[in-house]
């Protein structure tokens, strides 16, 4: 009798699926911080196009990850799937964190730069 060997099937990655996980991980956080550093410089109006931008970019990153978990199966560094738990704790997460960081800037911009 003839045993046959089982390969694991290898996981196709598309471009889009590199870029969404590059997105999360990367490039969202990089335009999230300079859309800071913009609001912290600004002089004029309390509110205004670079807070849109933030929020938005921090939309886009929860939905990034969910794209990620989702359809490609995302990992942890230690190659473990992440679950749904996972994402609620990421978006809790970076919820609070963005929020802390946007009233900070706001702060300080309008106490110490926009006097």
């Amino acid at each position: 009798m003839s045993k046959q060997i089982q390969q694991p099937a290898e996981k196709y990655d598309s471009i889009f699926s590199l870029f969404v996980h590059v997105f999360w991980t990367l490039i969202g956080n990089v335009i999230a911080f300079f859309t800071l550093v913009v609001i912290l410089r600004h002089k004029g109006e309390i509110f205004y196009a670079a807070d849109i931008v933030f929020w938005c970019t921090i939309a886009i990153l929860i939905l990034a990850r969910f794209i990620d978990i989702k359809i490609w199966g995302g990992t942890t560094d230690k190659g473990e799937y992440v679950t749904m738990a996972h994402w609620r704790k990421y978006t809790i997460v970076l919820l609070i964190c963005s929020t802390a960081l946007w009233i900070l800037t706001h702060s300080i911009n309008h106490f110490f730069i926009n006097k």
